[in-house]
């Protein structure tokens, strides 16, 4: 019996040193986040083995190193199963928790068995007495936390060894004897763990270390199998199975797809941060809750508007059916690409077009008319005069495509502006001094927009208005306020004569009709503009006379009182 024991316990000393050595050769070999856990396993093993040998399976050590060796190695297995089929835990603090959890739990309860009752312990005595003196109830809580982590590690093993043996069957580049054998390697020493309380008793605790020993071998023999010959890190098939979801999230468009209920299955993560949404609360909701757009009101447009966390932006959807293997139609994968600058780089070439063609051609012709005019001795006077402005309407156009320009070639917005500042500039260089001009907006107003974009739709606005405005008394108004959706609302009011059809069509629609084009490029950077600030524009009547054009942007923050500043200057 005396030979048998030193016998298991050499072979599973030896066990212990192999299972470390293996695992240190693979730890600076392999410098992956499976060859990292698969090494962490093995130290695991190595260290326990040693332990185990060293008490021989007696003793109150041995007892708490069989519970710590139960509750450990399936959670160093799960680890393993879980890199090698693409499932990371790092970085998610609540997860690894809810992992960890049970089995700390299992841990406590079994030490306080363990440590303080009697039966749990040789002998009659308890190796702590201030532990005896707790409330019984304390032990039954203790009792049920040692079953339920040992219950609980035991399903781990199964499902990590599950794990792997799906993903090996998966893929029939990999040799299916990995999956048999990766479980000798963490399931058989955990196994004889797990033995070792029943066959102790009725064996002796010779038989017990035996299997314990033949356990840690086992495992230490496979463990050198499935690295060397069977190639366990030649092919790792966690890209098949994180690659999808990988794939998904590195596409540039926003990418989400939807059941045959129009529910959500799934989005990548340009969507929920264009849609301004996350996963979990996505998921489950029918489309047009996140978007406010269902499947069939997309298939019927070109470009679809929708609300964005940059406010409203134009998108071109696609549309493709999932199928399965019955051509039966499961749902759709739906990819929404942000055309909005390239609508407008389009729609900016043919303005640009046009007023090449049409205002520039006319001007120039009007301009070497009224020259000729002065050189054949006719009125040079008037004719000098309309000469000088032509000449300003053209610096005026130029000036019109330097700002849109600039305007279009700003950056992503990174944090907010004071409004404030910015309308004080445009009321500056306003150079109208017949027109009164008021501004009430708030006095902590501010906007996630480009400032110098803010200004120019504002500064075009207001010189619209003034120079049009052939009222006796001439005003113009700024004002500005927030909205129950939390945008910021700038209102330019006047009590002129108004925006004539054909130029509000510009405001509105960004449109132009063929025969009666809009008065020049102003209008145009107005409408360019807010669709660069992902706004919107909107235009009423006052009464009896005059017009009012809003412009919603998205607000830098909420405003945090209602306290207004009001000024007035005659420009």
């Amino acid at each position: 019996m005396v030979e048998e024991t030193v016998v298991s316990q050499i072979v599973i000393l030896v066990a212990g040193v192999g299972l470390t050595a293996l695992a240190a050769q693979i730890y600076r070999s392999e410098q992956t986040p499976v060859g990292r856990s698969f090494s962490a396993l093995l130290v695991l093993l190595g260290a326990t083995a040693f332990c185990l040998g060293i008490t021989r399976g007696e003793g109150v050590t041995n007892k708490l190193i069989w519970l710590f060796t139960n509750l450990s190695i399936p959670l160093a297995l799960l680890a393993f199963s879980f890199e090698y089929y693409g499932i990371t835990l790092r970085g998610s603090r609540a997860r690894i928790i809810a992992v960890m959890t049970p089995a700390v739990l299992g841990f406590i309860g079994g030490t306080l068995v363990i440590l303080g009752t009697p039966a749990q312990s040789p002998g009659s005595d308890v190796p702590l007495d201030a532990l005896a003196s707790l409330p019984s109830g304390v032990f039954d809580t203790a009792t049920t936390f040692d079953r339920v982590g040992l219950y609980y590690t035991a399903g781990v093993v199964i499902f990590a060894v599950g794990l792997v043996a799906v993903n090996v069957f998966r893929y029939e580049h990999l040799d299916n004897r990995l999956a048999a054998l990766i479980a000798f390697i963490g399931a058989w020493p955990w196994l004889g763990n797990f033995l070792f309380p029943e066959i102790t008793p009725v064996y002796g605790a010779a038989a017990g270390l035996a299997v314990l020993s033949a356990g840690y071998a086992t495992g230490g023999i496979v463990a050198g199998l499935v690295v060397s010959p069977l190639g366990l890190f030649d092919s790792s098939p966690a890209a098949g199975n994180v690659g999808p979801d990988r794939a998904l999230d590195s596409m540039t468009d926003a990418v989400v797809i939807t059941d045959d209920s129009d529910n959500v299955l799934r989005l990548n993560s340009v969507a929920t941060e264009t849609f301004d949404t996350t996963e979990e609360t996505a998921v489950g909701q029918s489309l047009e809750t996140v978007i406010d757009h269902t499947t069939d009101n997309l298939d019927k447009k070109e470009t679809t508007e929708l609300e964005t966390v940059d406010g409203l932006r134009q998108f071109e959807v696609t549309q493709s059916p999932v199928t399965d293997d019955s051509s039966f139609r499961r749902g759709t994968v739906l990819v929404f690409r942000d055309v909005t600058q390239r609508q407008t780089r389009e729609q900016r070439l043919e303005v640009l077009n046009r007023v090449l063609r049409h205002n520039l051609r006319n001007n120039a012709t009007s301009i070497i008319g009224r020259a000729q005019l002065i050189s054949d001795g006719g009125d040079v006077e008037g004719a000098a005069e309309q000469i000088i402005e032509t000449t300003e309407n053209l610096v005026g156009v130029a000036e019109s495509a330097r700002n849109i320009e600039n305007m279009m070639s700003t950056s992503d917005i990174d944090g907010s502006i004071a409004v404030a500042p910015v309308v004080d500039k445009v009321v500056n260089n306003l150079s109208y001094p017949d027109v009164e001009l008021t501004t009430s907006l708030p006095s902590d107003a501010t906007a996630a927009v480009d400032a110098q974009s803010l200004k120019i739709v504002l500064s075009q606005l207001v010189e619209n208005a003034a120079k049009h405005n052939d009222s006796e008394e001439p005003f113009v108004i700024i004002s500005g306020d927030m909205t129950d959706s939390g945008k910021l609302q700038l209102a330019v009011s006047d009590n002129g004569p108004g925006i004539p059809e054909h130029e509000r069509a510009v405001l509105d629609a960004g449109e132009e009709d063929q025969l009666q084009h809009g008065s020049g490029l102003g209008l145009w950077a107005v409408y360019w503009g807010v669709t660069q600030m992902g706004g919107t524009l909107s235009i009423t009547d006052n009464d009896p006379r005059g017009t009012t054009v809003v412009v919603a942007v998205p607000s830098g923050e909420q405003t945090k009182s209602d306290q207004r500043t009001e000024s007035e200057v005659t420009a």
